[in-house]
């Protein structure tokens, strides 16, 4: 089972998969959030990099979804979720690395606008609305600054993949990861 901080972070991320709000996260969920993130980022969602995420946002699905689905009715409930990512990724092992590293690669694409390599705080920003429109600015340059363990100034995929293991795996309270969405 899940502890209580791992829960909160839990349903959130479920929140933010399912798009429509219908208690379940399918193929249509998953494809709306790459929608969303390329909207977001003011990409054309007939570009490359467009095209790179939706692979990477439907590898991760497949991956997730062939261990998550219990039932295989097609659907992954809330307790099939969080049952699923506790067992697959709480200690951050090579499932983790596995789905998630691809994942993140994907999303930087798209993420880092003018191709330098890595996120700058403006670039996180407008991706961050992707999950949740009512993040401001100054909460994402908080969250950022905490993120940005080297302090230079920008996100590396490395920094941006600890803050999602943190995320998804971490029971510390005090983790910058725990707020990659926001205050929980």
């Amino acid at each position: 089972m899940t502890n209580d901080l791992l829960d909160r972070k839990l349903e959130r991320a479920f929140a933010h998969f399912d798009d429509n709000g219908n208690g379940v996260i399918d193929a249509e969920d998953v494809i709306a959030l790459g929608t969303r993130l390329i909207a977001a980022m003011e990409e054309p969602s007939d570009s490359p990099k467009a095209a790179e995420v939706f692979r990477g946002l439907t590898d991760f699905w497949v991956d997730l979804f062939a261990e998550l689905d219990i039932d295989r009715d097609g659907k992954l409930t809330p307790q099939e979720y969080a049952e699923g990512m506790t067992r697959l990724y709480k200690d951050g092992g090579p499932a983790y690395d596995k789905s998630f590293r691809p994942l993140a690669r994907a999303i930087l694409t798209v993420v880092d606008t003018n191709g330098d390599g890595h996120i700058s705080p403006e670039e996180f920003h407008k991706a961050q609305l992707a999950f949740d429109t009512k993040l401001e600015i100054a909460d994402t340059e908080a969250l950022f600054a905490r993120i940005d363990k080297n302090h230079d100034g920008y996100l590396s995929v490395d920094e941006l993949l600890d803050a999602v293991r943190e995320y998804y795996t971490g029971d510390d309270e005090d983790a910058p990861g725990n707020l990659l969405f926001g205050e929980l």
